[in-house]
């Protein structure tokens, strides 16, 4: 049997493990509660973070945003980006129910609230225009440093021409061209007469080419005038219009309903820097017309299906 002495050491000695124990568990409850303290800490920054950052992100370009300016805070809109990267046109619907034909590789831009503010398209390359009627809100198309303004009309803007003209082409209505440089290229061009166009050259200079023949003798003759490449066409009914191409593209072009040989087209076509796709486009649009393509590389044209 074990002394009384020794009985009061091995009771000593359960009661000192019995407190290191209780230590290490007060030490082990105030570690965790160090790394809950530390967790919760590291996940109010991440969460603090994620709503700090899209913030951020909202006031990169085209994204709506708010800009500091002066005492006010002022709503930057978005805007919308289009570019044709195919062969093909494409047909853009904005939402003022105006029309753009945008032809290959090129592009337009245009405010996201374009049906309720300045009804103002950005163009780089080619594009045609057919501009719903609205006396209060001005349509304006900005391209090659220009600014042509319309209230209803329809019209071609091209500055695709081997990078070094700019040319405007009206096809019905006014038009008004600007120049939208510091200092004025050229004083502002009014157009009011269907074909009259505006070409301008590298320097923003406007090109002035004469005529080989007046107004008058072409209306006598229906035949188109030449000047270079250039084919000046006024009031030419469009058998002879698609004959003269058919000469310049070395193609056929046919019409499939005789009614289209009563229409007349006013314009000026270059072939050697207009593919003739682009030429009967133009031309098809204008006159409510539609054109296939066949094996043989030859054109029809129809009337368009309503």
């Amino acid at each position: 049997m074990p002394s009384q002495k020794m009985a009061r050491h091995i009771e000593s000695e359960i009661d000192r493990d019995e407190q290191q124990a209780l230590r290490r568990e007060v030490r082990l409850r105030r570690a965790n509660r160090v790394m809950q303290v530390g967790i919760a800490a590291a996940l109010l920054f991440f969460i603090s973070f994620q709503l700090w950052q899209p913030s951020q992100r909202v006031a990169q370009p085209d994204a709506l945003h708010y800009a500091q300016q002066d005492s006010g805070r002022v709503a930057v809109p978005r805007w919308v980006s289009i570019f044709n990267d195919s062969d093909q046109i494409d047909t853009v619907h904005l939402p003022d129910r105006s029309t753009v034909h945008l032809f290959a590789q090129s592009s337009l831009r245009y405010r996201d609230d374009f049906a309720v503010a300045a009804r103002d398209i950005y163009l780089e390359g080619k594009g045609f225009f057919d501009v719903a009627k609205d006396t209060k809100r001005p349509f304006s198309v900005y391209a090659g440093a220009t600014k042509t303004t319309a209230l209803g009309t329809s019209f071609t803007i091209d500055t695709h021409r081997e990078k070094q003209h700019a040319a405007v082409e009206l096809h019905t209505g006014k038009i008004v061209v600007a120049s939208t440089a510091d200092i004025p290229a050229f004083e502002n061009v009014f157009l009011d007469r269907k074909g009259a166009s505006l070409l301008l050259d590298a320097n923003m200079q406007i090109v002035r080419p004469e005529r080989k023949e007046k107004p008058a003798r072409l209306a006598e003759t229906a035949a188109p005038a030449t000047t270079g490449s250039q084919l000046y066409m006024e009031n030419i009914p469009l058998p002879d219009v698609f004959a003269t191409l058919e000469q310049a593209y070395q193609t056929n072009i046919h019409i499939q309903d005789e009614h289209i040989r009563t229409i007349q087209y006013t314009g000026i076509i270059d072939p050697e820097k207009e593919t003739l796709v682009d030429v009967l486009t133009v031309i098809c649009l204008i006159n409510d017309l539609h054109y296939d393509t066949h094996e043989d590389g030859s054109f029809h044209i129809y009337f368009r299906k309503r």
